[in-house]
């Protein structure tokens, strides 16, 4: 089947966001816990929603509402210095809609922040449909936001490729019916990645894409 549209996710597959989101949570973390979670523990909540994400590294609800504001504050002072492009990502976009196919961003962050992120990296022109944390009632894992991108792109799941850099991202498309290729370049470990994601296809670099639509739409 002809691939219409790429479903990806924003932090770590379009922006390489992980020296910010690993500094803000050891900035809240110190803050509140009086302790710094080992960086793997942290990079494992990549994909989630902020929420689970500070309750998967305090264990303490009550904390919760706390731990996002201090984060949101120290993101918010950081981010513009620190969020930082991915090679070749600008041009693969553009690539990609010269092929006629539509993009979508899916993320687990709000509108305002991926919003800003993607004006940061001048990638606007590209990207014709954001799927952000509060457009949805289900976040990542499951297949509610995947399919909203579809919606908007007037698109069905199997004509999309979704991107990824976490298992939660390929699982949401998985469960959502498009194919799921996983980025090499993830802070994951691989192994994660493949045992809990468990990708149809896998990329090293963002322009390969451009020769996998041509495969997958052959298939």
């Amino acid at each position: 089947m002809q691939i219409k549209a790429i479903l990806f996710d924003f932090d770590g597959t379009l922006a390489n966001t992980v020296d910010l989101i690993v500094a803000t949570f050891e900035h809240t973390c110190r803050t509140m816990l009086g302790t710094v979670p080992p960086r793997a523990a942290i990079v494992n909540t990549f994909g989630l929603p902020l929420g689970d994400a500070m309750l998967a590294l305090s264990g303490r609800e009550e904390l919760v509402e706390q731990m996002r504001d201090v984060y949101r504050e120290y993101n918010n002072k950081h981010h513009d210095e620190m969020i930082k492009p991915i090679a070749c990502v600008q041009e693969t976009l553009a690539a990609l809609k010269e092929q006629g196919l539509k993009i979508a961003v899916v993320t687990s962050k709000k509108q305002p922040m991926v919003l800003r992120g993607i004006s940061c990296l001048q990638l606007e022109q590209y990207i014709d449909a954001v799927i952000a944390l509060e457009d949805t009632q289900q976040s990542k894992p499951h297949a509610e936001p995947m399919l909203a991108a579809c919606a908007k792109l007037g698109v069905a799941p199997q004509e999309c490729l979704c991107v990824g850099d976490s298992p939660f991202d390929l699982q949401s498309g998985r469960n959502a019916g498009a194919r799921t290729v996983a980025v090499r370049y993830t802070a994951f470990a691989w192994e994660k990645i493949m045992e809990e994601g468990r990708p149809d296809y896998v990329i090293a670099q963002p322009q390969e894409l451009l020769e996998l639509v041509k495969r997958v739409g052959e298939i």
